[in-house]
């Protein structure tokens, strides 16, 4: 059997990522200097605590991505985001890759705040910073889309996308029982990949819906779900 050669792809780095990453290491920086000169710490105002829900502060599920606890979680999200993330915008238009990561966002948020609700996980007065729910509905979007393609697991193990993504859903869910209490919201990531999920299948079914009177030709081609960008193409893409 023949198989690919693993490749490093370093995509082009589209507009709403960049601002996207700009944005966070400002925020980063700004962050640093708030809890070192000022001894304020702004997860509590902009991280996600759920019990500020009843208080109405809800701009905390959408501000929370945009802090992080340290310099390697920035770096690791924010190289996520650019590899996977321009790729991903670029298939798809800045306004549904947009509207991706923004729901991501606030799944990854809801999904975190019920489970804490619960009483599985850090707790309601416990803020929940990162982009990693965001990071994992990217990966996954990634692992669907291109699942053919080869990734490093650890950095070491090549293997296909859709492979690569499975193992790390597993991780998270059997993290997300064995070791609630981590320190890591575990179960955020599942919210970020299930809430990702349920928009592409949703947009799918729309794309699906909306070629109804297209040529037979087309028609015969619609028995494979669809995911594109904001333009047609001529050879869309097809879920693996």
């Amino acid at each position: 059997m023949n198989y690919s050669q693993p490749q490093i792809m370093i995509p082009r780095l589209s507009p709403c990522v960049k601002i996207l990453l700009c944005s966070s290491v400002v925020i980063f920086l700004l962050q640093l200097a708030f809890e070192k000169f000022m001894g304020i710490s702004l997860a509590y105002v902009f991280g996600f605590v759920p019990a500020k829900l009843a208080d109405g502060w809800v701009w905390q599920l959408f501000t929370y991505s945009l802090l992080h606890s340290g310099l390697f979680h920035i770096l690791f999200n924010l190289l996520i985001l650019w590899m996977i993330g321009s790729e991903l915008e670029s298939l798809w238009g800045w306004r549904t890759f947009v509207a991706f990561y923004l729901v991501c966002t606030v799944g990854a948020a809801i999904t975190h705040g019920i489970f804490s609700i619960a009483g599985l996980g850090h707790g309601i007065h416990s803020p929940v910073i990162g982009l990693s729910g965001v990071v994992y509905g990217l990966l996954m979007a990634y692992g669907i889309l291109f699942g053919d393609r080869m990734m490093y697991f650890f950095m070491i193990f090549p293997m296909q996308a859709r492979y690569f993504v499975l193992i790390l859903g597993g991780i998270e869910l059997v993290s997300s029982v064995f070791y609630s209490n981590s320190g890591v919201a575990h179960l955020a990531h599942l919210g970020g990949m299930a809430f990702g999920f349920l928009f592409l299948v949703s947009m799918a079914s729309w794309k699906k819906r909306s070629r109804g009177g297209s040529s037979p030709r087309k028609k015969r081609k619609s028995n494979h779900l669809r995911l594109v960008g904001d333009e047609e193409e001529d050879e869309p893409r097809h879920w693996n």
